[in-house]
């Protein structure tokens, strides 16, 4: 884990082409039990401006977390950010985000939501253990992200940490344990599986929608 110090002179070429930075690491943790470690890369549009987020990798610290869990915990922290309009308009993306899962999340595995670009689209790709799963919208990520960052974050601290400022030590130290969090091949091969059943469900209700 490394720190880098960024030149504010830079030309708007630099920021077009520039690659997603490290913005910081945070722990999502409830009772005092960490569930995973996040790390959120973002990409600054100019000198004058925030970074946009860009990608947020998150990886599995208990070693088994159900479907149920995985699933409370996030609608708790998107509903307390954005409030029940908002979740109303996001349900159909939130049914299709949760059920990429097929089975219970398992220490080390590792999601990662990122903003992308398919056929000059602009979108939220969803990959688990290397394996794409889901294709969202563009928007997807900002409300993932600002549900951690926001005005009502889970914790004050994952907040700060995923903005850069907590402690370079308390950094380190996730970062270490972020690392060292990595899925299995017999795993990775399993979430394979899952990534060819959810295709072929997306192809047979694909077929019956373009039948009827």
């Amino acid at each position: 884990f490394t720190l880098s110090i960024v030149s504010p002179i830079l030309q708007a070429s630099d920021f077009e082409s520039a690659e997603p930075e490290l913005q910081g690491y945070g722990a999502f943790s409830q009772l005092n039990k960490d569930w995973m470690l996040l790390a959120l890369y973002g990409k600054e549009e100019n000198e004058l401006s925030m970074a946009t987020p860009h990608r947020l990798e998150i990886k599995i610290v208990t070693e088994k977390f159900s479907q149920r869990r995985f699933r409370q915990l996030w609608l708790e922290a998107l509903a307390v950010e954005h409030g029940p309009e908002k979740m109303a308009l996001m349900q159909i993306e939130l049914d299709q985000f949760f059920n990429i899962l097929q089975g219970p999340l398992k220490q080390g595995d590792a999601l990662i939501i990122e903003r992308n670009e398919i056929n000059g689209l602009a979108v939220t790709n969803v990959t688990l253990n290397y394996h794409d799963l889901a294709q969202l919208s563009n928007g997807f990520l900002d409300s993932i992200v600002q549900s951690l960052i926001g005005k009502h974050p889970p914790t004050q601290m994952l907040k700060s940490g995923l903005m850069g400022n907590e402690s370079v030590r308390h950094q380190m130290d996730l970062a270490i344990r972020f690392d060292r969090l990595e899925p299995t091949l017999p795993r990775i091969a399993e979430i394979s599986r899952w990534g060819k059943r959810a295709m072929v469900r997306h192809n047979i209700i694909a077929s019956k929608i373009n039948g009827a």
